[in-house]
C-alpha cells in the first residue's frame, strides 16, 4: 500500500488539487451533520432552550449571515441546498483529478514496462513466457489503475469524511466519543486479516490470469497445429482446467471482500447501539440536548457509509499492491546484455570479424560453445554447417550481443564489441533468420522496418534483388498492402523474400542468414541465390545452413559439432577430409557418391 501511495503521489499538483476539494467534501459533510441539532432543537422546539452551551459551526454561520432565532425556519432549507450542492462538486472534483492521476500514472507505468520488455536481452524471453508478459502489461496494471484512480480516491475522500465526522462526535460530547471507542479496536485484527489475505489470493489470481494468456497465445498462434492433429478437446480441457483454477481463487477473493464490508458494518452497528444506550441517559441527565445527541448519531451512522467504502476500497488496493509487486519484478530485471560504461559508437566497418576462443552456457549446466576461433576477411563468405542442436545459431547470436559470451570474445576490424554501444553494433548487421517475423503493416513498412524516411526507389529495388517485386505488384494495393499478422496473408516462400529485402535495403556490411532459403520452392531458391551472389560481393556474409547444396561457393565453411568447431576449409577440402562434412553430403547427395 505504502508503495501505491508513493507512486500516486508522484502527480504531486493534482494530488493537492483533489486534496483541497476533499477537504471542502469533509467540511460540507461536517455542516451537513452540524444542521441536525438546529433542526430538531429550533424547528421542533425540542430543548432548544435548555442545550448546554458549547460551539457549534451552525452558530457561525447564523450570526454570519445575521439570522435571528425567528428566521431559522426559512433560512435553514436554503443551506440544505447549499450545503449539499458544494459537497456533490467538490466530490466531482476530487473524484476527477484522482482519476486523472490513476490514468497519468498507469500511462506512464504501462509505458515503462513495456521499454524495459523491449530492451531485454534474449536470454529474458527464454525464461519468462509471452502470456504471463502480456498479463502483467494489461490485467496488472488495470488492476493498478483501479487502485490509483478509484480506491485511492475514496481511501483519501472518505478518510477526510470520517475525520470531519469524528471532529463532529467531540465537539458534541467528548466523554460519549470516548466511550463509543471501546468497541472499535476489535475491528483491527480481523480487518489487518484480511488485507493479507486479500494480497495473497490477489497475487495468485494474477498468476493464474497470467496462465490463461499463455494458454491463449500458444493455441491462437499455433492454431493450425491444433486443428491438424484435432486437438480441440485437448487444449479445451487445459484451458477449462487454468479458468476453473482462476475461479477457484477468486471465489476464495470474493468470500473474503464480501465478508469484510458486512464485519465492518457489524462494528459500526454494535458502536451504534452502544451510543443508543448511552446517549438517552446522558439527555435526561441534561448533559446534551436532543439536538446534539441527534446530530451525534447522525454522524455515527454517516461513518457506515465511509467505513463500507474503506473497505472496499482497501480490498481494492491489497490486490493491487499484488500487482504492483509483480509489475516491479520485470522493471527492476536488469538487462543481461546492455551498452559498458563507457561504451562508444561502432564506426563504420569492414566487417573483419574475429572470434577468439569464444566459449558460452545458457547456465553451469548447459554449457553449448567451447573453444570457438576463427576469423573471417571482409567481404568474405562464411558458411556454419553442423548437425541440430551443434551450435551454429549460437555463434551467430553471440555475433550480434543477443548472448555474451562466457569466456574469450569476439572483434570486428578489431574492436570488442563488449566495447560499443548495442544500437551502433545491430545496425551494421543484417539479419534473415529461419523463424520469420513479420509485423500487421504494409508491405512498404515491413521492408522499410526502422528506416522511416528510406526513398520509394531504393525499397522497390531491395525488393528485386529479393525477387519479391513480381509478387508485391500482383497484390491488390501493391506495396501498401497489409500482409496479417505475421505475414499470414503471404505464403512462407513469400514471407521469407520479404525478410530478405528487408534485410537486403538495410545496406549492412555485415550480413547473417539463418537458413534464409529455407522455406523457398526450388525456383524460388534458384533466385534468390542468383540475387544473394550479387549482394554479397561486398559484404562479409555468414550463413547457416542444412541445405549444402546453396554453400558449395563459400570462401570457408565451419563445422560445428558438440559446441566446437571440428572442421574447416572450402567445400573441396572438406569433401577430402572425409569428416562430418562429408558425412553430411552424401546423406544430402546419395546419388552422387553412388556414381562416384
Amino acid at each position: 500500500m505504502f508503495d501505491l501511495l508513493k507512486l500516486t503521489f508522484r502527480e504531486k499538483k493534482l494530488v493537492a488539487l483533489s486534496f483541497l476539494a476533499t477537504i471542502f467534501v469533509a467540511f460540507f459533510s461536517y455542516v451537513f451533520v452540524d444542521m441536525v441539532q438546529p433542526i430538531i432543537d429550533e424547528m421542533f422546539g425540542l430543548g432548544a432552550q435548555t442545550a448546554p452551551a458549547k460551539f457549534r459551526f451552525m452558530d457561525v454561520i447564523f450570526r454570519w449571515l445575521s439570522v435571528g432565532r425567528e428566521d431559522i425556519r426559512n433560512v435553514l432549507p436554503l443551506i440544505v441546498v447549499v450545503v449539499i450542492f458544494g459537497k456533490g462538486l467538490f466530490s466531482f472534483l476530487s473524484s476527477f483529478f484522482m482519476k486523472v492521476v490513476g490514468n497519468k500514472i498507469v500511462k506512464s507505468m504501462r509505458d515503462d514496462l513495456y521499454g524495459r520488455i523491449l530492451y531485454q536481452s534474449t536470454s529474458y524471453f527464454d525464461r519468462v513466457t509471452t502470456g504471463d508478459l502480456m498479463a502483467r502489461l494489461t490485467n496488472d496494471v488495470d488492476k493498478i489503475q483501479q487502485a490509483v484512480s478509484s480506491a485511492m480516491s475514496d481511501m483519501i475522500e472518505e478518510s477526510f469524511i470520517l475525520a470531519a465526522l469524528l471532529v463532529q462526535m467531540f465537539v458534541r460530547d467528548w466523554q460519549l466519543a470516548l466511550m463509543s471507542f471501546v468497541i472499535t479496536p476489535l475491528a483491527v485484527v480481523p480487518l489487518a486479516a484480511f488485507s493479507r489475505q486479500l494480497k495473497k489470493k490477489g497475487l495468485q489470481s494474477q498468476v493464474r490470469m497470467g496462465q490463461i494468456y499463455d494458454l491463449l497465445h500458444e493455441t491462437i498462434g499455433g492454431n493450425k497445429i491444433v486443428k491438424a492433429f484435432t486437438m480441440e478437446q485437448f487444449e479445451l480441457k487445459k484451458f477449462l482446467k487454468a479458468t476453473a483454477g482462476y475461479f477457484r481463487i477468486n471465489l476464495k477473493l470474493a468470500w473474503i471482500s464480501s465478508l469484510s464490508s458486512p464485519f465492518m458494518e457489524f462494528i459500526g452497528g454494535a458502536v451504534g447501539a452502544f451510543i443508543l444506550f448511552i446517549g438517552t441517559k446522558r439527555i435526561a441527565a441534561g448533559l446534551i440536548s436532543p439536538g446534539d445527541f441527534g446530530a451525534y448519531i447522525m454522524a455515527i451512522f454517516w461513518m457506515f457509509m465511509p467505513i463500507k467504502r474503506l473497505s472496499r476500497a482497501n480490498n481494492v488496493i491489497q490486490q493491487a499492491a499484488g500487482c504492483y509487486g509483480r509489475i516491479q519484478e520485470v522493471l527492476q530485471s536488469p538487462s543481461q546484455v546492455q551498452d559498458s560504461d563507457g561504451a562508444y559508437a561502432l564506426p563504420e566497418v569492414k566487417g573483419h570479424v574475429r572470434f577468439e576462443d569464444v566459449g558460452f552456457s545458457y547456465d553451469k549446466d548447459r554449457p553449448v560453445l567451447f573453444d570457438v576461433d576463427f576469423e573471417v576477411q571482409p567481404n568474405k563468405m562464411v558458411a556454419i554447417v553442423g548437425l541440430s542442436g551443434a551450435g551454429k545459431t549460437t555463434i551467430i547470436n553471440l555475433l550480434s550481443r543477443f548472448y555474451e559470451p562466457t569466456s574469450g570474445r569476439i572483434t570486428i576490424d578489431g574492436i570488442d564489441i563488449r566495447d560499443v554501444t548495442l544500437a551502433s553494433l545491430r545496425s551494421q548487421i543484417g539479419l534473415v533468420t529461419q523463424d520469420i517475423i513479420l509485423f500487421n503493416d504494409s508491405v512498404r513498412n515491413n521492408i522499410a522496418y526502422g528506416l522511416e524516411q528510406m526513398p520509394e526507389d531504393r525499397i522497390v529495388a531491395a525488393a528485386r534483388a529479393a525477387e519479391c517485386h513480381g509478387f508485391i505488384t500482383e497484390l491488390p494495393e501493391g506495396y501498401a498492402a497489409m500482409i496479417g499478422e505475421r505475414g499470414s496473408l503471404l505464403s512462407s516462400g513469400q514471407r521469407q523474400r520479404l525478410a530478405i529485402a528487408r534485410a537486403l535495403l538495410k545496406d549492412p556490411p555485415i550480413l547473417i542468414l539463418d537458413e534464409a532459403t529455407s522455406a523457398l520452392d526450388s525456383e524460388s531458391e534458384r533466385l534468390i541465390q542468383t540475387a544473394l551472389a550479387n549482394i554479397m560481393k561486398n559484404r562479409t556474409t555468414f550463413v547457416i545452413a542444412h541445405r549444402l547444396s546453396t554453400i558449395r561457393n563459400a570462401d570457408m565453411i565451419l563445422v560445428v559439432d558438440k559446441g566446437r568447431i571440428t572442421e574447416s576449409g572450402t567445400h573441396e577440402a572438406l569433401m577430402k577430409k572425409e569428416g562430418i562434412y562429408r558425412m553430411l553430403h552424401d546423406l544430402q547427395f546419395p546419388e552422387v557418391e553412388e556414381t562416384a
